[in-house]
């Protein structure tokens, strides 16, 4: 399209290093007005199978990677009055799921963090922020995590269902079965991103992927915990990450 990219390598984790290479970054490309924060790590284990060390890095990089990130781009933002701020979450941070303890907190706390940013960009005229909470997107990251469905199917021979999602082939691995695929499809990259930037464009502070993730809140808002877990473990979300082989 002739468009100039540029592109630097940085751990987002790191703040000593972000800040260096914001400076580079601005030295190079110059002002920057809008920040995505899509930088996120899973291990995929329950607390006490855990490591030390990888507990710190899912919170370094899912969250306080975002913090050292914008304080390193929004003072140029709200000097020049013109900035966006996007969060790619995820709906974990909103309804936690065993085996991923450390991706829902940092999730959890990535959403206060934005949620707060937000709400103080009130009066800033020009620099708004957008959160972006989809459902499973069908990439790498959560290889092998799989939901229960009805009727599941097998493969010939063996005893283990057949994990698929629409639109990644069977043999790609990326694929996560539900129950209600109609009301819960596993979203595809291209239409997270599409959505995304249409929401940013609009200025919207709050976008959940699919809509029908919005129905979970409500029930949060109304039910009985006993409720929620009886939900949990009808949905197969309970035991969705035993099968889990992604990508860290």
């Amino acid at each position: 399209m002739g468009t100039e990219c540029h592109y630097f390598v940085c751990d987002v984790g790191n703040r000593e290093e972000v800040y260096q290479m914001a400076k580079a970054v601005r030295e190079k490309v110059g002002d920057i007005t809008i920040l995505v924060n899509n930088a996120a790590v899973v291990h995929g284990k329950s607390l006490m199978d855990s490591d030390d060390d990888a507990l710190l890095k899912s919170q370094h990089v899912n969250t306080l990677g975002q913090f050292w990130t914008t304080k390193a781009f929004l003072p140029r933002m709200l000097e020049l009055q013109n900035g966006h701020i996007v969060c790619l979450n995820s709906v974990l941070a909103l309804s936690a799921i065993p085996g991923a303890i450390d991706y829902c907190t940092s999730k959890a706390s990535a959403f206060a963090f934005m949620e707060s940013l937000t709400l103080g960009l009130l009066d800033c005229p020009g620099v708004g922020a957008t959160t972006v909470l989809p459902f499973h997107t069908s990439t790498e990251m959560f290889q092998g995590m799989r939901v229960r469905s009805v009727g599941e199917a097998t493969r010939p021979g063996s005893a283990q269902p057949v994990v698929f999602t629409e639109g990644a082939p069977e043999s790609s691995g990326l694929g996560m079965r539900v129950r209600f695929p109609n009301l819960f499809p596993p979203l595809k990259p291209e239409t997270v991103a599409r959505r995304t930037v249409e929401a940013m464009q609009q200025n919207q502070a709050l976008l959940l992927l699919p809509w029908t993730m919005n129905i979970l809140i409500i029930l949060k808002s109304i039910l009985p915990q006993a409720a929620l877990e009886e939900i949990h473990r009808f949905s197969g979300t309970y035991t969705c990450m035993n099968t889990f082989k992604g990508r860290t």
